[in-house]
């Protein structure tokens, strides 16, 4: 079982997001209310309870360099230096204040901004299209 939750979590994160990969089939979905429209708060939590259902292992709310290094590990298995590049960007990007652990708190600020980058209308909303142009500007090496 780990194996899977692993690779799908090396998925969404290096190829697309949590919510772009949920748009091409796999990763969370973020429409919680299943009412086709995604809140920030939907974003915020599906996101963070994503992340950390994969590599929380401990179950204490927050994610080690520890827990975390088998997705580097397999990242630079299947993608090579780039990958694992690209997984320590993400480690970096979460660890926003550079303590070793990423946070519940760093994952949802780091979910809010995603949203607030995504939500091109300003209304609040995800819509189907947002949430497709942003799992393209991921999967071309945006943010």
């Amino acid at each position: 079982m780990f194996r899977p939750i692993l690779f799908s979590a090396l998925a969404f994160v290096l190829i697309s997001g949590p919510a772009q990969a949920q748009m091409m089939g796999r990763g969370p979905d973020p429409d919680l209310n299943r009412d086709g429209k995604v809140t920030q708060a939907e974003f915020r939590k599906s996101q963070t309870d994503a992340l950390l259902e994969a590599f929380d292992k401990n179950r204490d709310g927050q994610i080690t360099r520890a827990e975390f290094k088998p997705m580097e590990d397999m990242a630079r298995r299947f993608r090579g230096a780039g990958g694992a590049a690209r997984a320590a960007e993400v480690w970096t990007r979460l660890d926003a204040n550079r303590d070793g652990v990423i946070t519940r708190a760093e994952i949802e600020a780091s979910a809010d901004r995603r949203f607030a980058a995504s939500d091109a209308d300003r209304d609040g909303i995800l819509d189907r299209a947002e949430l497709t142009s942003l799992r393209q500007s991921r999967s071309s090496g945006g943010s």
